[in-house]
């Protein structure tokens, strides 16, 4: 569990990726949750200690249900008693001492042709 506050940071539909950040201090690094080819997303703005759980075969049927079968990789985000939800290609846990508008990621010129 992660008693951090993360807030929804950063998304771009064009290149299908997100990130949930928890600012760091002087004492702790920035924590980041970062999600690339996302096709799907379940999550409030911000949420409070944050819980990677283990993907259920009830979380399986409920995504199914959502948006049909998917071969990608369903994350289970669980705080204060409820689940949220974002299926994608990738993620991956990060902490690092990047300024506060500095993304661990590069994003690929979009020239929008």
């Amino acid at each position: 569990m992660y008693k951090r506050e993360f807030k929804l940071w950063y998304y771009t539909v064009s290149h299908g990726q997100m990130l949930l950040r928890s600012i760091g201090t002087r004492e702790k690094c920035n924590m980041d949750i970062y999600f690339g080819d996302v096709s799907y997303i379940e999550i409030p703005t911000k949420i409070n200690e944050i819980e990677i759980l283990q993907t259920s075969q009830e979380d399986i049927d409920y995504i199914v249900h959502r948006i049909g079968n998917t071969n990608k990789i369903i994350t289970v985000l669980s705080s204060e008693s409820r689940k949220y939800y974002v299926v994608s290609s990738v993620v991956e846990v990060l902490e690092n001492g990047l300024n506060m508008f500095d993304l661990p990621f590069q994003i690929p010129n979009y020239t929008g042709q």
